[in-house]
């Protein structure tokens, strides 16, 4: 018999306060399985309503089949179905199993809310097998740690009830509940490394290590206390390390030596929820971006991340380019300011009543009512004379006296009146539009989107 949720509750005690499940059936065999039990032990621990939802991948022309399959099967469990559709299309140099899995991921995420748990089917094979793939991999601590029985997902949870049962002991249950299952046929491709394991060569383990799949799936329990372990230390050693910006502290990365360091960085990287770099792209990073000299701006890029040094610290961010601008926007200023401006991919731009959020410049009411501001982005050449400073400056020559980065001098938007540059968001202003805080004062405010690299 599965395991129940009731009896996970004492060992995962966040299911307490779950209001709905959300269990992930492809109408297979051990997704029906669980669907069936958890159906059959209703009502749930604290009333929560269970559903399901099934993802179309339209990688096989039996799809429309098996959903059909799965909306007869939970209309007869009295269970709510939702069903979605994923473009699972691999990307090039990616693999059609990590495709479909983050196709199938990011569509459920869009469902699942606070109080909400995604209930996913893998068992104790499935986490042996993991292992064994991780193994393979030659990935550390973190990676042998397998799945986790429970993880934050999405704007909720994301639980595996079955990782303690074995695969056998659901295909009893499914015969002796007379269940149906559909079964997908890409399960039997001995090309995808995980069925080459799963039917060329754990069989042969398990006649060998009858209990191979307890031993494993113990082993991986075992380095997920040891990756806990590393986190302590990591989040140890971060602390003081980062700045308020989000950014870190390169001299301080380097005092902690190579092996801390990049379990810091990795600790890092996984907190700012970005894809976390191999073994080789680590090395990089110690070698071209931490050991590289004080006026370079090294650069490491991977799976759409970018992280690069600036002077002392480092920028985690997308590798994206910045997405395409209008050359101009005009903007008219009424009695209480502008309507905000959005740009996509960078941020937000206000002029208006009060202070709003961080880098807020005020200026005076009188100059601007009633005219049309222009906003644009940096072209080159640009200079202006800061309040309070004597004489023009050169914009790149203010950026570096700010610290700004390159890369994000051409993301800072560019205010004009009458095509005399009198603001650079998030930077100054120019003299003759600064004022103090006041009522007479409109407040120019940027609020970058986060991380913006």
């Amino acid at each position: 018999m599965p395991i129940s949720l009731a009896a996970l509750l004492p060992t995962l005690p966040a299911l307490k306060h779950i209001k709905r499940y959300w269990v992930a059936y492809s109408g297979g065999l051990d997704s029906h399985v669980l669907l069936h039990s958890l159906a059959a032990q209703r009502p749930l621990p604290g009333g929560a309503e269970l559903r399901a939802v099934h993802v179309n991948h339209r990688l096989s022309g039996h799809a429309a089949d098996w959903a059909q399959h799965c909306e007869a099967q939970c209309i007869a469990l009295g269970v709510p179905l939702q069903q979605l559709i994923v473009d699972a299309r691999a990307e090039p140099g990616e693999s059609p199993e990590a495709a479909a899995r983050h196709a199938r991921y990011r569509a459920i995420a869009e469902l699942v809310q606070a109080g909400d748990c995604l209930l996913t089917a893998h068992h104790q094979d499935d986490q042996a097998e993991t292992l064994l793939l991780q193994l393979l991999r030659g990935a550390g601590p973190r990676g042998l740690a397998a799945m986790p029985m429970l993880a934050p997902f999405a704007d909720g949870w994301h639980a595996r009830p079955l990782l303690g049962t074995r695969r056998d002991e659901l295909l009893a249950y499914a015969e002796k509940q007379g269940l149906h299952w559909v079964d997908d046929e890409s399960n039997v491709d001995t090309g995808f490394d995980r069925n080459f394991l799963r039917h060329d060569i754990f069989p042969k383990l398990k006649q060998r290590f009858p209990a191979a799949a307890s031993t494993l799936a113990r082993s991986a329990g075992l380095c997920a206390e040891a990756s806990e372990l590393l986190d302590l230390r990591a989040q140890a050693d971060l602390d003081g390390l980062e700045s308020e910006e989000g950014t870190l502290s390169a001299d301080g990365l380097r005092g902690l030596g190579e092996v801390r360091a990049r379990n810091a960085l990795y600790h890092w990287i996984r907190q700012h929820g970005k894809a976390t770099p191999s073994a080789a792209q680590m090395a990089r990073i110690w070698q071209d971006v931490l050991g590289s000299g004080a006026d370079s701006q090294p650069l490491v890029i991977w799976a759409g991340v970018a992280l690069r040094r600036y002077r002392d610290a480092l920028f985690l961010g997308e590798a994206e380019r910045m997405p395409e601008q209008p050359s101009t926007v005009q903007w008219p200023v009424g009695e209480g300011g502008c309507h905000d401006l959005r740009f996509a991919g960078l941020g937000v731009l206000s002029l208006g009543e009060g202070v709003a959020g961080t880098a807020a410049l005020s200026l005076l009411r009188g100059p601007l009512t009633g005219h049309t501001l222009e906003v644009r982005f940096r072209q080159g050449g640009e200079r202006l004379q800061p309040a309070g400073r004597r004489g023009r400056h050169a914009l790149k020559k203010l950026w570096q006296e700010a610290g700004v980065p390159p890369w994000r001098r051409d993301q800072q938007p560019l205010i004009f009146l009458r095509g005399e540059l009198i603001a650079v968001a998030g930077l100054c202003v120019a003299e003759g539009y600064a004022a103090e805080v006041g009522d007479e004062s409109l407040w120019l405010t940027w609020k970058p989107e986060q991380p913006s690299g």
